[in-house]
């Protein structure tokens, strides 16, 4: 079987410099589209009619040897697409632009539908008879990979659909938890006017009352702060802010929330400033519980930097601690909901603060990466965002 003749009056070079012969090339493309029984080839005549294919369309299509020539191209295509024109405006896309490439549902001989990726190719500028060879329809089957797809799709939607209903049941959870826990603060500091003094035993049991409210109103908020931050339609109030201002104030937040004053952390920046356009409130909020993971986890006299820079049109934070390190199977886990930042019991939190951390951080157009080189070995996160 033997190939149209092509005639562009070209001569290919390889990369020593030598000229190849186009018969060479002829062959060598004729060999492919005989040989490959994954690939359709069909040539096309100039009305739309098949006057050749390889054995990889008869396999696609479903076709006895030969019994693809002779139809019209429009005979592959489902009857929506014929319906629309989609085979004579792929034909006319590709007499103006030398081809049309496309991605859809297309007919086999009985009927059934396959998912095909291909293209048509002009061939009028190379080749003599144009009448019957105007056009090469090549495609592949690729329906395993589209239902894949699919798939994947589906399970995407479900999870995300899964992932919205127990965002909004923990924020009803939480907003239900508020009034109880306000009642339990407000009546524990009555205690504590009316009786602490008058009965100096009661003042350590209601201290811890006091303190474990606090806990677990920070922990609701945590919630809260994370329902609100995930909910479709959130906008950051973005705002000109100085980065060394906001990060000095978000240490200071910090080492109160802790209450741990035996660690010294340190801010570097250079000399100029540098000012940011972000949400200030949203952004403290990251950069608090970056700093303050780093206190909960670095023991005494510790030393953690906080350090602010410019990349290009990137500011970049980046808060280094010489605490207990994150093992590095845990590093990839890190920042979804639910998973603590060391894997350390006496720590108490939902694993909340470095899921808020990544979403407020994406939604600034950023990004947000752990690093450590084990347990015993301090960690390092690097916040990067635009600076505007």
């Amino acid at each position: 079987m033997q190939g149209p003749a092509m005639n562009d009056g070209t001569r290919s070079t390889s990369p020593e410099g030598n000229g190849v012969d186009d018969t060479v090339i002829k062959d060598m493309l004729w060999a492919f589209a005989v040989r490959s029984p994954e690939h359709a080839a069909l040539l096309v005549g100039a009305h739309g009619r098949i006057t050749w294919t390889n054995s990889g369309a008869e396999v696609i299509l479903g076709a006895e040897p030969g019994g693809l020539v002779g139809r019209d191209i429009s005979s592959i295509f489902i009857p929506r697409d014929i319906a629309a024109g989609i085979p004579e405006h792929e034909m006319l896309e590709a007499r103006s632009r030398g081809t049309a490439s496309d991605d859809r549902w297309m007919a086999r001989l009985d009927g059934s539908r396959f998912w095909a990726s291909g293209t048509m190719v002009y061939l009028g500028p190379f080749i003599e008879e144009k009448a019957c060879c105007a056009f090469l329809k090549l495609f592949r089957d690729l329906t395993e990979v589209k239902m894949q797809l699919e798939s994947s799709r589906k399970r995407c939607r479900a999870a995300t659909e899964s992932s919205d209903k127990k965002s909004a049941a923990i924020a009803l959870l939480a907003h239900e938890l508020r009034n109880p826990l306000s009642g339990i603060s407000l009546a524990a500091g009555m205690l504590k006017r009316k009786i602490g003094d008058q009965v100096p035993a009661t003042g350590e049991p209601l201290d811890l009352i006091e303190r474990n409210v606090t806990l677990a109103a920070r922990l609701i908020e945590d919630l809260m702060q994370h329902s609100k931050v995930g909910a479709d339609g959130f906008k950051l109030d973005k705002a000109t802010c100085n980065l060394r201002e906001m990060l000095d104030h978000s240490v200071s937040i910090a080492k109160r929330q802790m209450e741990q004053e035996g660690r010294h952390v340190e801010v570097l920046l250079p000399e100029h400033e540098i000012v940011v356009e972000v949400d200030p409130m949203r952004m403290q909020q990251v950069f608090v519980n970056l700093i303050a993971n780093a206190l909960r986890y670095t023991p005494a006299p510790g030393q953690i930097w906080v350090t602010g820079t410019l990349e290009g049109p990137e500011a970049i934070v980046r808060v280094t601690d010489e605490g207990i390190g994150i093992a590095p199977n845990r590093l990839e886990r890190l920042f979804e909901m639910f998973t603590l930042p060391r894997l350390d019991s006496s720590k108490l939190g939902l694993g909340l603060g470095l899921a808020l951390v990544k979403k407020i951080i994406e939604l600034h157009g950023g990004t947000v990466q752990a690093r450590s080189e084990g347990p015993g070995k301090g960690s390092q996160f690097v916040v990067r965002f635009p600076l505007r």
